[in-house]
């Protein structure tokens, strides 16, 4: 019985070898260079500095002193589960936006720690360090109080005891918004009572043209407040001639060179009679 071949080349096809255990369990290794490690205190690149005074150029500084990038210092600090981005570094390092609410106080206090600098070293470098930080969780208080209060709270009062909390509020509704104390009580009173500056040579410190009179200006001495007449006082010499050049320079045609401003002042608009006919 003739045999029957195939037309294949006759080399028998090798099989798949399985990997081994050993090799299953070898992860297969990235490429590129590894990250840096996450370390708490990192060691500074350099260590004398020119004081910036601007929060952003401060913030731009310390990370290069210490070699961190946006997404490296927000894996440093970041905590899960809190609502703080990378995105958050880019604009504050930017100068585009600074830090408003308490959230962020705390992300500045985690970067003083890590760079040890003084405490509070960013926040006196704000853009307004008088403001009021935002984020107080007062949901039981009206929006009009709660804003009040927010100038007198710790910038840690969210982290405090129940207890501690309400003495806070207590002691700073009492003290400082019931005007408790001497000082609040002289406050109280002296907004009762106007006063005024009067600068009556300023004219004479700068190149200013003195206003023209005009028959209304006697009119307008007559309906001027008896009070506010008594309260007003000179203008000391400095303020005087403060105020000259100031003047000078808002209402000169063109200004000196190497200076911009931004409108012109004109003369006082005169009053406008009018009347209601039935």
């Amino acid at each position: 019985m003739p045999s029957t071949t195939s037309r294949s080349t006759g080399k028998i096809p090798r099989r798949p070898q399985r990997a081994s255990a050993s090799d299953q369990a070898e992860p297969r290794r990235k490429r590129g260079p590894k990250p840096r490690p996450i370390v708490e205190f990192p060691t500074p690149l350099f260590t004398t500095w020119d004081e910036p005074d601007a929060f952003h150029e401060a913030l731009d500084l310390h990370m290069r002193r210490h070699g961190d990038s946006c997404w490296h210092l927000y894996k440093a600090i970041a905590v899960p589960g809190e609502r703080f981005d990378r995105a958050t570094l880019q604009v504050w390092r930017g100068g585009t936006k600074s830090p408003r609410d308490i959230a962020s106080l705390e992300i500045l206090a985690r970067m003083e720690r890590r760079y040890r600098l003084a405490e509070g070293y960013f926040k006196a470098k704000l853009p307004h360090p008088g403001r009021a930080a935002r984020g107080h969780k007062l949901a039981s208080i009206a929006p009009s109080e709660r804003r009040r209060l927010a100038w007198h709270l710790p910038d840690d009062f969210d982290l405090r005891p129940v207890a501690e909390r309400d003495a806070i509020l207590e002691w700073v509704r009492t003290v400082i918004i019931s005007g408790a104390t001497d000082y609040r009580r002289f406050q109280a009173e002296a907004v009762k009572h106007r006063y005024a500056v009067r600068f009556p040579d300023f004219f004479s410190t700068n190149s200013a043209k003195p206003p023209t009179s005009s028959p209304d200006d006697d009119g307008d001495r007559e309906d001027m407040d008896a009070e506010l007449l008594c309260g007003a006082v000179d203008a000391p010499p400095q303020l005087a001639g403060e105020m000259g050049s100031l003047i000078a320079f808002k209402t000169a045609t063109l200004t000196e060179i190497g200076f911009q401003r931004n409108g012109v002042w004109g003369e006082k608009p005169r009053r406008r009679r009018s009347s209601i006919s039935a």
